[in-house]
């Protein structure tokens, strides 16, 4: 099979190609070694390769395989791992230069479940400095670029990963999301990002930003692919406070089971009603009608005051944030990037009794958001409202009309999320009149991610219906 075959595969295909031995793993990996060779100079996915240790664990997968001790779906398959995630013995920089020469003794447990299932580590993805900000500009490591226009950002903080799938130089990747950083990317690049319930995926060993807001998740091309990925990380860490001891669900016998009878709500209030692009709202009504035609019924719900969800997401994710780096700002406040000092000088403002009513606050909105979702499968929204602006301006449009990208106005689309530990996902719904991916985004009660991905499967198998003739890639 060609090189170019096995890179533009999804990672469930090369799963059933591997497992059927039509494919070795040391096949696939080359191919993606070899596409990182061509591409990460232009799209800046990876910040570091490690093709020694993938061409030997690809080694030992296929022997493996060949006799017989076949793993799972993840055995063979590369994938991509944030750089704040560690990784025994490989650098892990959490996109600061003060960590520059950081070498981890030990892996993050998303890393040891990766390796336990005989998925192959690539290398590190860029990211913004201390994944905090949204655009993956680092002033040190340098900038990812959006594979369907490099003038034009990929957004952030996992947006090295989203480059590097969409680029076609990994199948699979890791991201993280504290308050929309791996859907931002993802919808900007017109890929899947999962977004899980908090404490489905265990945050040990990742470099934290809000713990009670951080989630790991999986990054991929198709919605099957972040099932097969997340089936393999979801579980249970009794080292790490914020995991939950839930059973699993298997993801992938519910995900073919489509939308018939599904119940699925609009909510704009959720996206505290913030105006959307023309193309993009057009797009979304194209989602509605395909869901209706699936079977689906599709009703509007109001939620009281959507206000909420961005006050308490300051008041909660600020202390959090610089009670992380504090003592690195004391020492150095010069070794932050100006964005990201500037988020730590408005963080450490809030008030600690700020802070615990904010808690207290978000408990009781966590139960109104489960009452909010009863007798219903999911809600949908658009992911963002806007497309990937230009790296040199960071001017986003919004029906002819001029933002900043750094207003954050992609932020209640996402956030909300974040603060409730809600599963959302979001997954390409078409192309608008620039050539630009646009994004919807499916998001359903806690611990319900078999809702979202069966929904999202639904969507994409329909997919010929989101991408209008006219817009097509």
């Amino acid at each position: 099979m060609s090189y170019k075959s096995i890179y533009t595969m999804s990672a469930s295909a090369l799963s059933t190609a591997i497992r059927t031995k039509k494919l070795s793993p040391v096949e696939v990996t080359d191919a993606f070694l070899s596409r990182i060779d061509e591409q990460n100079e232009h799209y800046f996915g990876f910040v570091l390769v490690t093709p020694e240790r993938a061409r030997k664990d690809a080694k030992k997968a296929e022997k493996e395989i060949m006799a017989g001790e076949w793993r799972g779906p993840l055995h063979g398959l590369p994938y991509g791992a944030k750089d704040i995630i560690e990784t025994a013995g490989i650098r892990t920089t959490n996109g600061a230069k003060v960590c520059e020469n950081n070498v981890p003794v030990r892996d993050a447990h998303c890393i040891s479940s990766l390796t336990n299932a005989g998925a192959i580590l690539l290398g590190k993805t860029n990211t913004h400095q201390w994944a905090a900000a949204s655009t993956t500009i680092n002033q040190h490591f340098g900038t990812s670029k959006n594979p369907w226009d490099p003038s034009r950002t990929v957004g952030g903080s996992s947006g090295g990963s989203a480059a590097a799938i969409a680029s076609g130089m990994c199948p699979l990747a890791l991201g993280t999301d504290t308050g929309g950083s791996i859907r931002t990317p993802a919808a900007l690049c017109g890929i899947v990002g999962l977004k899980p319930t908090h404490g489905r995926i265990s945050l040990r060993g990742i470099c934290p930003n809000a713990p009670t807001f951080d989630h790991p998740g999986p990054m991929s091309s198709e919605v099957a692919d972040a099932a097969l990925m997340l089936q393999v990380l979801a579980g249970y860490d009794p080292l790490e406070s914020h995991s939950s001891n839930r059973p699993v669900p298997d993801y992938l016998a519910t995900i073919d089971k489509g939308v018939n009878g599904a119940t699925i709500i609009i909510s704009p209030d959720f996206n505290q009603n913030k105006e959307i692009d023309n193309d993009i709202s057009k797009a979304f009504e194209r989602v509605i009608a395909t869901l209706i035609d699936l079977g689906a019924k599709v009703e509007t719900r109001h939620f009281p005051d959507p206000e909420r969800f961005h006050t308490l997401f300051r008041q909660i994710a600020g202390p959090e944030f610089s009670e992380v780096h504090r003592p690195l700002y004391e020492r150095d406040p010069n070794s932050f990037e100006a964005d990201v000092l500037h988020r730590i000088e408005w963080s450490l403002k809030i008030k600690t009794d700020d802070y615990v009513r904010a808690l207290r606050a978000r408990s009781l909105l966590i139960r109104e958001v489960e009452e909010f979702f009863a007798g219903a499968d999911a809600m949908i929204s658009p992911s963002i409202p806007f497309t990937a602006p230009p790296i040199k301006t960071l001017s986003i449009d919004i029906n002819g009309k001029p933002y900043n990208f750094l207003d954050q106005l992609h932020r209640p689309f996402l956030s909300c999320h974040n603060v409730t530990g809600c599963p959302a996902l979001v997954m390409p719904m078409g192309l608008n009149a620039s050539g630009m991916p646009m994004s919807v985004q499916i998001s359903a009660g806690r611990w319900r991610e078999d809702n979202v991905l069966r929904i999202g499967q639904a969507l994409e198998t329909s997919q010929d219906r989101l991408f209008a003739p006219d817009l097509t890639h």
